[in-house]
């Protein structure tokens, strides 16, 4: 097995599902907090309505279109020489 193409295919899809869940989950909790405050709405009708929902749609969103952008900024590394000294 190679370790070293494991743990560079973990460490993408963790950055990648992890900058995801955390954009998803800020943006539609500020959606669904404006939502409330607007119109006037209960707890439960926001965030089973309006939040759940766009968290879903924005988690598939971001997971689509963050390994582009975070590769570019450096986040991001195919080459697993670069994971540790461990490897060597």
């Amino acid at each position: 097995m190679n370790w070293r193409r494991l743990y560079a295919t973990v460490q993408i899809y963790g950055v990648i599902g992890g900058v995801a869940l955390g954009g998803a989950g800020c943006w539609s909790f500020l959606v669904a907090g404006v939502c409330r405050i607007v119109f006037g709405l209960g707890d439960n009708e926001v965030i089973l309505l309006i939040g759940l929902p766009l968290f879903i749609v924005l988690f598939a969103v971001f997971a689509k279109y963050l390994p582009k952008t975070l590769g570019k900024s450096g986040m991001l590394s195919d080459d697993p020489e670069k994971f540790g000294p461990w490897f060597k």
